[in-house]
C-alpha cells in the first residue's frame, strides 16, 4: 500500500470515530422527559360527578384517578383485598364512613381502608369535594409482609392530617423547610408519603434514588420547578408530575412563590426502603386509629 493511501484511509477512519463518540455523546446526554398532569378543577356545567385519570401507566401496577363531588351527594366505594386505595383529599370538606368508623374530611388528609373495605363518602351541600385516589396493586409478598408487620401498623383504616404528621430533617433541605412523614414505612408494603413545604427563594439540592419511582403531587399554591438530568418542569398546585426514575432531581421555588408537594415513594424492592433512613425525625407523636 502505498504511503499516501494509508494516511487517507486512517484519517476516513478517525473521522468515522469521531463522528460515532459524537452521536454517543448526544444520545447519553440527552434530558429525560418529565411527564407532568394538570388536574381539571373545574366541572362541565351541570355536573356532579366527575372523574379522571392522571399519568396513565407511569408507575407499574398503579392506576391513579382524580375524583370530584358536587354536594349534596352520597358516594359509597367497596375495595379488594388485591389492591390497596390511597384517598388523598386535596380541595372540599365531607365525611367518611367505614363500619363504625367516621371521620371528617377535610383538605390536605389522607384516608386509606385497609380492615374496613367498605367506604361511604358524603358530601354536604354547598362543597364540592376533590380528591386523588392511587389504587396499587399488592404482590403475594406485599401480601405476606402486611400479614407480618406488628399490630401497631395495622388499621381498620389509616386516616391523618398533613398538618398532624410527625417532621422530619433532610440534609437535601434548607432549614426554612417543613418536611412531613405523612405515610411511614410498613404500613403500605413499599410506599411511603411526606410533604415538603417551604417559602421562596428556596430548593431541595439535587439527589438520586433508583431504587424507587417518585410521584410530587402539588398542594395548595404550590409554585416550583421540578429538574431533572438538564430538564426542568413545572409543577403548579393540584398537578401531578413523574420524576424520571433514576434521574439526578431537585427543586427550586422562587422569591414570594410557595413550595408545598406531596412526595411518593413507590419502592421497587423492600431493601430500598432503607433510603428513609435520610430523614431524620424531629419529634416522635405516632397517632393510632
Amino acid at each position: 500500500m502505498k504511503r499516501s493511501e494509508f494516511s487517507f484511509k486512517h484519517i476516513n477512519s478517525a473521522i468515522l470515530c469521531l463522528i460515532i463518540v459524537a452521536g454517543l455523546t448526544t444520545s447519553c446526554s440527552k434530558a429525560p422527559e418529565i411527564i407532568v398532569q394538570e388536574m381539571q378543577m373545574v366541572l362541565p356545567d351541570g355536573q356532579s360527578v366527575f372523574k379522571e385519570e392522571l399519568l396513565p401507566g407511569e408507575i407499574a401496577d398503579t392506576k391513579i384517578e382524580h375524583y370530584a363531588f358536587v354536594g349534596p351527594i352520597v358516594k359509597n366505594f367497596q375495595f379488594s383485598n388485591e389492591n390497596v386505595d390511597m384517598l388523598v383529599f386535596i380541595k372540599g370538606d365531607a365525611q367518611l364512613k367505614a363500619d363504625t368508623l367516621v371521620f371528617n374530611i377535610v383538605p390536605e388528609s389522607i384516608a386509606i381502608p385497609l380492615a374496613c373495605k367498605n367506604v361511604q363518602l358524603e358530601v354536604p351541600d354547598g362543597e364540592v369535594l376533590h380528591f386523588v385516589r392511587f389504587r396499587k396493586k399488592l404482590s403475594e409478598q406485599d401480601l405476606l409482609d402486611m400479614a407480618a408487620f406488628p399490630a401497631g401498623n395495622k388499621y381498620d383504616v389509616f386516616f391523618t392530617k398533613f398538618e398532624d404528621c410527625e417532621p422530619y430533617t433532610e440534609k437535601i433541605k434548607s432549614p426554612n423547610t417543613v418536611s412531613r412523614t405523612v405515610l411511614p414505612a410498613d404500613i403500605i408494603p413499599r410506599v411511603s408519603l411526606g410533604t415538603v413545604e417551604a417559602p421562596g427563594p428556596d430548593e431541595v439540592g439535587a439527589h438520586e434514588h433508583g431504587m424507587l419511582d417518585q410521584l410530587f403531587l402539588g398542594l395548595s399554591d404550590n409554585d416550583i420547578v421540578v429538574h431533572a438530568d438538564g430538564a426542568s418542569a413545572e409543577l403548579k398546585a393540584y398537578s401531578l408530575l413523574h420524576i424520571p426514575l433514576g434521574s439526578a432531581h431537585g427543586v427550586t421555588v422562587g422569591e414570594g412563590k410557595k413550595m408545598y408537594y406531596l412526595w411518593m415513594d413507590f419502592f421497587l424492592t423492600k431493601e430500598g426502603q432503607k433510603w428513609l433512613k435520610t430523614h431524620k425525625p424531629v419529634a416522635k407523636d405516632k397517632k393510632d386509629y
